[in-house]
Protein backbone atom coordinates (compact mmCIF):
# COMPACT_ATOMS: atom_id res chain seq x y z
CA UNK A 1 0.00 0.00 0.00
CA UNK A 2 1.73 3.33 -1.24
CA UNK A 3 2.02 5.95 1.94
CA UNK A 4 -0.73 8.98 1.72
CA UNK A 5 0.66 12.30 0.63
CA UNK A 6 -0.04 13.72 4.29
CA UNK A 7 2.23 10.80 5.42
CA UNK A 8 4.93 11.50 3.24
CA UNK A 9 4.88 15.63 4.21
CA UNK A 10 4.93 14.17 7.59
CA UNK A 11 7.83 12.02 7.31
CA UNK A 12 9.70 15.28 5.72
CA UNK A 13 8.51 17.48 8.52
CA UNK A 14 9.37 15.35 10.69
CA UNK A 15 12.88 14.86 9.41
CA UNK A 16 14.06 18.06 9.93
CA UNK A 17 12.43 17.59 13.87
CA UNK A 18 9.72 20.53 13.76
CA UNK A 19 5.88 19.77 15.36
CA UNK A 20 3.05 21.18 15.60
CA UNK A 21 1.28 21.57 18.96
CA UNK A 22 -2.64 22.01 18.15
CA UNK A 23 -5.91 20.65 19.25
CA UNK A 24 -6.24 18.22 16.41
CA UNK A 25 -3.25 16.37 15.99
CA UNK A 26 -0.88 13.59 15.88
CA UNK A 27 1.93 11.92 17.45
CA UNK A 28 4.14 9.81 15.03
CA UNK A 29 6.92 7.63 16.19
CA UNK A 30 10.07 8.48 14.31
CA UNK A 31 11.55 5.76 12.71
CA UNK A 32 15.21 6.05 14.38
CA UNK A 33 15.70 7.37 18.04
CA UNK A 34 17.34 11.07 17.44
CA UNK A 35 19.53 11.64 20.25
CA UNK A 36 21.24 15.14 20.47
CA UNK A 37 23.63 16.59 23.87
CA UNK A 38 21.54 19.73 23.03
CA UNK A 39 25.07 21.66 22.48
CA UNK A 40 23.97 25.00 20.75
CA UNK A 41 23.36 26.87 23.87
CA UNK A 42 20.21 28.63 22.36
CA UNK A 43 19.06 25.52 21.72
CA UNK A 44 19.65 24.21 24.70
CA UNK A 45 18.03 27.24 26.74
CA UNK A 46 14.76 27.13 24.33
CA UNK A 47 14.26 23.50 25.33
CA UNK A 48 15.03 23.98 29.48
CA UNK A 49 12.42 27.16 29.49
CA UNK A 50 9.52 26.27 26.31
CA UNK A 51 10.46 22.89 25.04
CA UNK A 52 10.51 20.32 28.38
CA UNK A 53 6.64 20.19 29.81
CA UNK A 54 7.56 19.70 34.03
CA UNK A 55 4.30 17.84 35.64
CA UNK A 56 5.27 19.27 39.19
CA UNK A 57 4.45 22.86 38.16
CA UNK A 58 1.96 22.02 35.26
CA UNK A 59 3.29 23.29 32.37
CA UNK A 60 6.45 24.59 31.17
CA UNK A 61 8.96 26.92 33.03
CA UNK A 62 8.75 29.83 30.53
CA UNK A 63 4.81 29.55 31.43
CA UNK A 64 5.10 28.92 35.17
CA UNK A 65 7.97 30.43 36.32
CA UNK A 66 5.95 32.16 38.98
CA UNK A 67 4.33 28.84 40.45
CA UNK A 68 7.98 27.19 40.21
CA UNK A 69 9.35 30.54 42.66
CA UNK A 70 6.75 30.08 44.76
CA UNK A 71 7.10 26.04 45.80
CA UNK A 72 10.78 26.76 45.79
CA UNK A 73 10.88 29.68 48.15
CA UNK A 74 8.54 27.10 50.44
CA UNK A 75 10.53 24.21 50.09
CA UNK A 76 13.90 26.14 51.19
CA UNK A 77 12.07 27.18 54.15
CA UNK A 78 11.66 23.71 55.68
CA UNK A 79 15.60 23.11 55.48
CA UNK A 80 15.87 20.67 58.28
CA UNK A 81 20.08 19.14 58.15
CA UNK A 82 20.06 15.84 59.01
CA UNK A 83 22.84 16.23 61.40
CA UNK A 84 23.71 18.92 63.58
CA UNK A 85 25.28 19.78 67.11
CA UNK A 86 24.34 19.68 70.81
CA UNK A 87 25.98 20.21 73.80
CA UNK A 88 23.00 18.22 75.17
CA UNK A 89 21.71 14.52 74.75
CA UNK A 90 18.53 15.74 73.34
CA UNK A 91 17.98 13.87 70.99
CA UNK A 92 19.32 10.49 68.89
CA UNK A 93 23.25 10.78 69.29
CA UNK A 94 25.26 10.10 66.10
CA UNK A 95 28.04 8.20 68.26
CA UNK A 96 30.13 7.30 65.30
CA UNK A 97 30.24 10.84 63.79
CA UNK A 98 30.21 12.46 67.56
CA UNK A 99 33.88 10.14 68.42
CA UNK A 100 35.15 11.57 64.79
CA UNK A 101 34.91 14.71 65.93
CA UNK A 102 38.13 14.36 68.19
CA UNK A 103 38.46 15.25 72.15
CA UNK A 104 35.98 17.44 73.57
CA UNK A 105 36.64 20.54 74.87
CA UNK A 106 35.85 22.01 78.11
CA UNK A 107 32.01 21.71 76.82
CA UNK A 108 31.20 18.61 75.31
CA UNK A 109 29.52 19.00 71.56
CA UNK A 110 26.91 15.50 70.11
CA UNK A 111 26.06 14.69 66.85
CA UNK A 112 22.49 14.34 67.18
CA UNK A 113 20.45 12.95 63.92
CA UNK A 114 17.16 14.77 63.32
CA UNK A 115 14.21 13.52 62.28
CA UNK A 116 14.50 13.79 58.53
CA UNK A 117 11.26 16.00 57.76
CA UNK A 118 12.01 18.69 55.11
CA UNK A 119 14.85 19.45 52.94
CA UNK A 120 18.18 17.98 53.43
CA UNK A 121 21.11 19.60 53.21
CA UNK A 122 22.13 17.97 50.12
CA UNK A 123 18.51 18.72 48.57
CA UNK A 124 18.75 22.13 49.78
CA UNK A 125 22.43 22.63 47.79
CA UNK A 126 20.57 21.05 44.80
CA UNK A 127 17.72 23.55 44.87
CA UNK A 128 20.13 26.71 45.89
CA UNK A 129 22.32 25.63 43.20
CA UNK A 130 19.54 24.89 40.69
CA UNK A 131 18.10 28.93 41.58
CA UNK A 132 21.82 30.37 40.70
CA UNK A 133 22.21 28.63 37.18
CA UNK A 134 18.10 28.59 36.28
CA UNK A 135 18.47 32.52 37.35
CA UNK A 136 21.80 32.85 34.72
CA UNK A 137 20.45 30.91 31.97
CA UNK A 138 16.90 32.96 32.44
CA UNK A 139 19.31 36.60 32.09
CA UNK A 140 21.19 35.00 28.97
CA UNK A 141 17.46 33.55 27.21
CA UNK A 142 15.80 36.88 27.99
CA UNK A 143 16.64 38.52 24.75
CA UNK A 144 14.22 35.45 23.12
CA UNK A 145 11.73 35.32 26.14
CA UNK A 146 8.55 35.11 24.17
CA UNK A 147 6.51 35.88 27.41
CA UNK A 148 6.40 40.11 28.41
CA UNK A 149 4.22 39.42 31.45
CA UNK A 150 6.08 37.04 32.94
CA UNK A 151 9.58 39.69 33.39
CA UNK A 152 7.82 40.53 37.26
CA UNK A 153 8.78 37.06 37.98
CA UNK A 154 12.21 37.34 36.07
CA UNK A 155 13.14 39.74 38.72
CA UNK A 156 11.74 37.74 41.78
CA UNK A 157 14.39 34.98 40.65
CA UNK A 158 16.96 37.13 40.10
CA UNK A 159 16.29 38.88 43.55
CA UNK A 160 16.09 35.33 45.55
CA UNK A 161 19.60 33.72 43.66
CA UNK A 162 21.08 36.98 44.71
CA UNK A 163 19.48 36.80 48.55
CA UNK A 164 20.33 33.15 48.69
CA UNK A 165 24.09 34.35 47.47
CA UNK A 166 24.18 31.17 44.98
CA UNK A 167 26.60 31.04 41.78
CA UNK A 168 25.78 31.57 38.49
CA UNK A 169 28.30 29.45 36.84
CA UNK A 170 28.65 26.35 38.74
CA UNK A 171 30.88 23.19 37.25
CA UNK A 172 29.71 20.07 35.15
CA UNK A 173 31.02 18.34 38.40
CA UNK A 174 28.73 20.74 40.47
CA UNK A 175 25.59 20.48 37.96
CA UNK A 176 26.40 16.16 38.60
CA UNK A 177 26.63 16.76 42.38
CA UNK A 178 23.64 18.42 42.62
CA UNK A 179 21.57 16.28 39.52
CA UNK A 180 22.40 13.03 41.74
CA UNK A 181 20.81 14.48 45.15
CA UNK A 182 17.39 15.89 43.02
CA UNK A 183 16.97 12.40 41.36
CA UNK A 184 17.17 10.21 44.56
CA UNK A 185 14.81 13.08 46.42
CA UNK A 186 11.19 12.33 47.78
CA UNK A 187 10.41 16.03 47.11
CA UNK A 188 8.63 16.07 43.37
CA UNK A 189 9.52 19.21 42.45
CA UNK A 190 13.38 18.40 42.54
CA UNK A 191 12.61 15.08 40.91
CA UNK A 192 10.99 16.65 38.40
CA UNK A 193 11.71 20.23 37.37
CA UNK A 194 15.54 20.62 38.83
CA UNK A 195 16.43 17.49 37.87
CA UNK A 196 14.97 17.14 34.36
CA UNK A 197 16.52 20.49 33.53
CA UNK A 198 20.24 19.55 35.07
CA UNK A 199 19.51 16.76 32.19
CA UNK A 200 20.02 19.30 29.28
CA UNK A 201 23.23 20.16 30.38
CA UNK A 202 24.40 16.31 31.52
CA UNK A 203 22.53 13.72 29.72
CA UNK A 204 21.58 13.31 25.98
CA UNK A 205 17.72 13.79 25.10
CA UNK A 206 16.21 11.08 23.14
CA UNK A 207 13.64 12.68 20.42
CA UNK A 208 11.64 9.99 19.50
CA UNK A 209 8.12 12.03 18.96
CA UNK A 210 7.05 14.87 16.72
CA UNK A 211 3.08 16.20 16.60
CA UNK A 212 1.72 17.59 13.99
CA UNK A 213 -1.56 18.75 12.63
CA UNK A 214 -3.84 16.77 10.94
CA UNK A 215 -5.95 19.06 8.50
CA UNK A 216 -4.36 18.89 5.67
CA UNK A 217 -4.05 22.87 4.79
CA UNK A 218 -2.34 23.25 7.76
CA UNK A 219 0.20 20.38 7.61
CA UNK A 220 0.53 21.60 3.83
CA UNK A 221 1.52 24.90 5.35
CA UNK A 222 4.32 23.83 7.55
CA UNK A 223 5.94 21.65 4.68
CA UNK A 224 6.59 25.36 2.95
CA UNK A 225 8.15 26.58 6.39
CA UNK A 226 10.11 23.26 6.67
CA UNK A 227 11.53 23.48 3.13
CA UNK A 228 11.98 27.16 3.22
CA UNK A 229 13.80 26.70 5.90
CA UNK A 230 16.40 24.32 4.86
CA UNK A 231 17.07 27.08 2.00
CA UNK A 232 18.04 29.44 4.69
CA UNK A 233 21.79 30.41 6.29
CA UNK A 234 22.67 28.42 9.67
CA UNK A 235 19.47 26.69 10.31
CA UNK A 236 20.15 24.18 13.84
CA UNK A 237 18.47 20.98 13.44
CA UNK A 238 16.83 20.34 16.18
CA UNK A 239 13.65 20.28 17.96
CA UNK A 240 11.56 23.24 17.41
CA UNK A 241 7.84 23.24 18.27
CA UNK A 242 4.73 25.60 17.20
CA UNK A 243 2.60 26.30 19.22
CA UNK A 244 0.07 29.26 19.82
CA UNK A 245 -0.34 29.67 23.14
CA UNK A 246 3.66 28.84 24.57
CA UNK A 247 5.46 30.50 21.88
CA UNK A 248 3.21 32.65 19.86
CA UNK A 249 3.50 30.74 16.95
CA UNK A 250 7.08 32.25 16.58
CA UNK A 251 10.26 30.42 15.76
CA UNK A 252 13.87 32.36 16.46
CA UNK A 253 16.15 31.16 13.88
CA UNK A 254 19.84 32.58 13.42
CA UNK A 255 19.35 35.90 11.83
CA UNK A 256 15.28 35.23 10.87
CA UNK A 257 12.35 35.53 12.79
CA UNK A 258 9.77 33.37 11.44
CA UNK A 259 6.02 33.48 12.45
CA UNK A 260 3.54 31.00 11.88
CA UNK A 261 -0.48 32.24 11.21
CA UNK A 262 0.15 35.78 12.02
CA UNK A 263 -2.79 37.77 13.64
CA UNK A 264 -3.30 40.76 11.29
CA UNK A 265 -4.82 43.69 13.82
CA UNK A 266 -8.12 44.44 12.08
CA UNK A 267 -7.24 48.25 12.75
CA UNK A 268 -4.39 47.65 9.97
CA UNK A 269 -6.81 45.73 7.56
CA UNK A 270 -9.84 47.73 7.73
CA UNK A 271 -8.01 50.75 7.00
CA UNK A 272 -6.04 49.09 3.39
CA UNK A 273 -7.45 50.54 -0.14
CA UNK A 274 -9.29 47.05 -0.06
CA UNK A 275 -11.73 47.76 2.26
CA UNK A 276 -12.54 51.46 0.54
CA UNK A 277 -15.66 52.14 -0.56
CA UNK A 278 -17.72 51.29 2.59
CA UNK A 279 -16.72 47.70 3.07
CA UNK A 280 -15.00 48.32 6.16
CA UNK A 281 -18.44 49.71 8.06
CA UNK A 282 -20.31 46.70 5.91
CA UNK A 283 -17.73 44.09 7.33
CA UNK A 284 -18.25 45.10 10.68
CA UNK A 285 -21.91 45.93 10.38
CA UNK A 286 -22.63 42.13 8.30
CA UNK A 287 -19.98 40.36 11.04
CA UNK A 288 -17.69 39.30 8.20
CA UNK A 289 -14.85 37.46 9.74
CA UNK A 290 -12.37 39.91 10.85
CA UNK A 291 -9.31 37.93 11.63
CA UNK A 292 -6.68 37.89 8.91
CA UNK A 293 -3.75 35.68 9.71
CA UNK A 294 -0.86 35.32 7.19
CA UNK A 295 0.33 31.73 6.38
CA UNK A 296 4.00 32.35 6.59
CA UNK A 297 6.65 35.09 7.55
CA UNK A 298 10.13 35.18 7.79
CA UNK A 299 11.58 38.18 8.97
CA UNK A 300 15.37 38.88 8.32
CA UNK A 301 17.56 40.97 11.21
CA UNK A 302 19.78 42.21 8.36
CA UNK A 303 18.75 42.45 4.53
CA UNK A 304 19.69 39.48 2.71
CA UNK A 305 20.50 40.15 -1.30
CA UNK A 306 18.61 43.48 -0.62
CA UNK A 307 14.98 41.94 0.92
CA UNK A 308 14.13 42.33 4.24
CA UNK A 309 11.70 39.15 4.83
CA UNK A 310 8.97 36.83 2.91
CA UNK A 311 5.39 36.81 2.78
CA UNK A 312 3.55 33.45 2.17
CA UNK A 313 0.45 32.55 1.33
CA UNK A 314 -0.15 28.45 0.73
CA UNK A 315 -2.92 27.17 -0.64
CA UNK A 316 -2.89 22.62 -0.50
CA UNK A 317 -5.41 20.90 -2.94
CA UNK A 318 -6.13 22.08 -6.50
CA UNK A 319 -6.07 25.38 -5.66
CA UNK A 320 -4.00 27.63 -8.07
CA UNK A 321 -2.21 31.02 -7.49
CA UNK A 322 -5.16 33.22 -8.25
CA UNK A 323 -5.92 31.87 -4.58
CA UNK A 324 -3.35 33.22 -3.10
CA UNK A 325 -3.34 37.02 -4.94
CA UNK A 326 -6.19 38.38 -2.81
CA UNK A 327 -5.42 37.56 0.46
CA UNK A 328 -1.59 38.05 -0.47
CA UNK A 329 -2.38 41.64 -1.81
CA UNK A 330 -4.30 42.58 1.85
CA UNK A 331 -1.42 41.15 4.10
CA UNK A 332 1.08 43.20 2.19
CA UNK A 333 -0.61 46.45 2.98
CA UNK A 334 -1.27 45.94 6.52
CA UNK A 335 1.63 44.29 7.49
CA UNK A 336 3.10 47.21 9.44
CA UNK A 337 7.09 46.77 8.47
CA UNK A 338 10.09 48.75 8.19
CA UNK A 339 9.85 51.69 5.89
CA UNK A 340 11.67 51.49 3.14
CA UNK A 341 12.07 47.41 3.29
CA UNK A 342 11.80 45.03 0.42
CA UNK A 343 9.60 42.30 0.60
CA UNK A 344 9.30 38.88 -1.57
CA UNK A 345 5.23 38.27 -1.80
CA UNK A 346 4.82 34.30 -2.72
CA UNK A 347 1.93 32.58 -3.76
CA UNK A 348 2.90 28.47 -3.10
CA UNK A 349 0.18 26.63 -3.93
CA UNK A 350 0.31 22.20 -3.77
CA UNK A 351 0.53 21.40 -7.62
CA UNK A 352 0.81 24.35 -10.31
CA UNK A 353 -0.94 24.10 -13.70
CA UNK A 354 2.26 25.29 -15.21
CA UNK A 355 4.63 22.97 -13.83
CA UNK A 356 8.42 24.23 -12.63
CA UNK A 357 8.96 27.37 -13.05
CA UNK A 358 10.35 28.25 -16.76
CA UNK A 359 13.81 30.07 -17.56
CA UNK A 360 12.53 32.70 -18.68
CA UNK A 361 10.15 33.23 -14.99
CA UNK A 362 13.22 33.14 -13.40
CA UNK A 363 15.23 35.11 -15.49
CA UNK A 364 12.68 37.41 -14.80
CA UNK A 365 12.70 36.66 -11.16
CA UNK A 366 16.40 37.35 -10.76
CA UNK A 367 15.74 40.94 -12.75
CA UNK A 368 13.42 41.89 -10.03
CA UNK A 369 15.11 40.94 -6.91
CA UNK A 370 18.09 42.85 -8.77
CA UNK A 371 16.28 46.24 -9.00
CA UNK A 372 16.66 48.84 -6.02
CA UNK A 373 13.24 49.31 -4.69
CA UNK A 374 9.84 47.99 -4.56
CA UNK A 375 8.18 44.28 -3.56
CA UNK A 376 9.55 41.05 -5.91
CA UNK A 377 6.24 38.98 -6.09
CA UNK A 378 6.66 35.19 -7.53
CA UNK A 379 4.83 32.47 -7.41
CA UNK A 380 5.87 28.35 -7.30
CA UNK A 381 4.66 25.09 -6.13
CA UNK A 382 6.03 23.68 -3.30
CA UNK A 383 8.34 21.04 -4.91
CA UNK A 384 10.25 24.31 -6.47
CA UNK A 385 10.63 26.24 -2.96
CA UNK A 386 14.41 25.48 -3.20
CA UNK A 387 14.74 26.75 -6.80
CA UNK A 388 12.82 29.85 -6.00
CA UNK A 389 14.95 30.63 -2.66
CA UNK A 390 18.32 29.88 -4.61
CA UNK A 391 17.20 32.78 -7.07
CA UNK A 392 15.58 34.97 -4.44
CA UNK A 393 18.93 35.12 -2.37
CA UNK A 394 21.39 34.85 -5.00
Amino acid sequence: MTDTIEKVWGDEIRDFLLGRMSKNRAAVRLPGPHTTMLDHPPIRRWWIFEGKYYSSIGGTLARRLGEALRLARLMERTFNPRLKLSEHVDGSVDWGATLARGPAGPIPEYVLRSSGVGLGEEERNALRGWLGWIADQSGIYRDSWTFPGQQEDLDALWLTAEAMEVDGAPTIEQLRRWSHAARRSRWPLLRDLVAESFRTMLEPEVLDQVPLPTERARLFEILCLVRIAKCLPGIPKDLRWLDNEMGQNTLHLPGVTCRYQMNLPWENVRTTVFYAGGLSEAAEVFDLPARHAVDLLFEFDKPMNGLDGILIEAKSGGQGFSAAVEQLRIYRAAHQRRPGSRWVVWGIVEAPAGGPPTAGQVQWLETAVGKNGGDVWTFSGADYIPQIMATILG
